[in-house]
C-alpha cells in the first residue's frame, strides 16, 4: 500500500449533514450490551447501514439487532473472517467499527474523527472512552478506517481476537498513524470473565507469534489500561495480569478459543 492511500477525499464540513457511514458491529451473545451500543449511534450518526456480523448468538442479540433495522449475517469462523466479511458487504468510502458493549457518549464523534482523518498521514481514529487521560492502540471499539485500505489488510479468518494487530503492522508499514477523539465512547465490558489475560496473551501469540516488540507492546498497554482507571490497586495489579498474560502467550492452543455461547456465566 503506497502513502497516497488512505483517508481519501472525504471531508466534514464545518456545519450541515455529514456523509453517511455504514457502522460495522460484530456479536456473539451480546444481549446484555447490543442495545445500548445501537441506540446511541442510531441517535447521532449519519448510519447508512447497521450491518452485524454475528456468531450464531443463541440469546436475543439478532432480534435487538433487527429492531434497529440491522442487516444480520452469520460466520462462525472467527473474529478475522467477520471483520473482513463486514467490511466486504459495506459500501461507504469510510466505515465505523463499533463493538457491541461499547456506547457513545459525544454526539460530535464522527464530524471530529472525519476531521481527523482528513489529516496529513493519519490512517485511523479511534474514539476514547470517557475520562482515558492516556491514548493508546488501535482497539476496533469506536473506530474510523478507510473502507478500500482496511480490506487490503489481510487478517487469518480464524483469527479469535487481536485482529487489530494486523492493522497496526499495516499503519507502520504505511507509515500512518493513529488520530484520537477524547471522552467519545463508555466501554464497560461484562464478557471478559477470569481467564482473560491468558486468552489476550493467546492471541498475542497467534497473531505475533514470538515477537519482543509485541509482548513489550503488550505491557505498555495493560499498564495504561490499568492507570486509566485511576485505581492505585488495578496499577499495582499490571504485573499479576502480564504474568496471566504471559501464561497464555506460552500455551496459546490452551487458552485461544473463548465461546462466550458454551461458557458457565462467571466466564462469559
Amino acid at each position: 500500500m503506497s502513502d497516497d492511500e488512505g483517508s481519501g477525499p472525504v471531508d466534514a464540513p464545518a456545519n450541515g449533514p455529514l456523509p453517511p457511514v455504514d457502522v460495522l458491529v460484530r456479536t456473539a451473545n451480546s444481549a446484555r450490551t447490543l442495545e445500548s451500543a445501537l441506540a446511541p449511534a442510531r441517535r447521532w450518526l449519519p448510519v447508512h447501514r447497521f450491518i452485524v456480523v454475528d456468531r450464531a448468538s443463541t440469546d436475543d442479540t439478532q432480534a435487538i439487532a433487527k429492531r434497529y433495522g440491522a442487516e444480520i449475517y452469520v460466520d462462525e469462523v472467527g473474529i478475522g473472517r467477520a471483520t473482513h466479511w463486514a467490511l466486504e458487504l459495506a459500501d461507504t468510502e469510510l466505515v465505523l467499527f463499533l463493538d457491541s458493549d461499547v456506547t457513545l457518549r459525544r454526539p460530535d464523534f464522527y464530524r471530529e474523527a472525519l476531521r481527523a482523518i482528513a489529516r496529513p498521514g493519519v490512517g485511523a481514529v479511534v474514539g476514547t472512552p470517557v475520562g482515558h487521560s492516556f491514548l493508546y492502540g488501535l482497539p476496533l471499539g469506536l473506530t474510523l478506517l478507510p473502507r478500500t485500505w482496511a480490506l487490503g489488510v489481510t487478517i487469518p479468518p480464524e483469527a479469535q481476537g487481536a485482529e487489530t494487530y494486523f492493522f497496526r503492522q499495516q499503519l507502520r508499514r504505511d507509515r500512518r498513524r493513529i488520530a484520537y477523539v477524547p471522552n467519545a465512547m463508555d466501554h464497560r465490558s461484562p464478557y471478559r470473565g477470569r481467564h482473560w489475560p491468558e486468552w489476550q496473551g493467546a492471541q498475542i501469540r497467534r497473531s505475533a507469534g514470538w515477537s519482543p516488540r509485541e509482548l513489550t507492546y503488550s505491557l505498555l498497554v495493560v499498564l495504561l489500561i490499568h492507570a486509566n482507571s485511576h485505581s492505585a490497586r488495578n496499577v499495582a495489579y499490571t504485573p499479576v495480569f502480564y504474568f496471566k498474560l504471559l501464561r497464555g502467550f506460552m500455551d496459546p492452543q490452551r487458552w485461544w478459543m473463548r465461546d462466550r455461547r458454551f461458557l458457565p456465566p462467571d466466564e462469559s
